[in-house]
């Protein structure tokens, strides 16, 4: 007998994507807090756009750079007063996140817009 009941034990393993039975797979869902801050990479016919969570920051703390076919977001903030003090540790540190960019894009010109913690960047095929 599996983990749980026979029943329950097939739909676990099924779920989970598990070939043999009698152990639950484990799946790598977020391999770190930069892969977490990637929302989505949407294509439409003329654009590709690549959004961002980026929660606790504003548009002027915000930078966005490319290099090669690599973008680059760095944020930083000084905190006021209001903001507790694990949270100001943490924005005063930083974040800054790499990913690589898909063939095809043209990088030389880009937008981006930083709305309620979402940085949307888009680029033109």
């Amino acid at each position: 007998m599996g983990l749980f009941d026979d029943d329950f034990d097939s739909i676990v393993r099924e779920f989970f994507g598990e070939k043999s039975p009698g152990r639950i797979a484990q799946r790598k869902v977020i391999s770190g807090e930069d892969e977490e801050r990637n929302l989505d990479f949407i294509e439409t016919p003329e654009n590709f756009f690549v959004v961002f969570e980026i929660p606790g920051y504003d548009k002027e703390n915000v930078q966005v750079e490319i290099k090669g076919s690599e973008i680059i977001i760095q944020a930083n903030k000084k905190c006021s007063e209001k903001v507790e003090d694990y949270l100001a540790k943490r924005l005063n540190q930083g974040i800054k996140i790499i990913k690589m960019l898909p063939k095809g894009i043209k990088t030389k010109k880009f937008e981006h817009t930083f709305k309620n913690g979402v940085l949307e960047i888009k680029f033109r095929k």
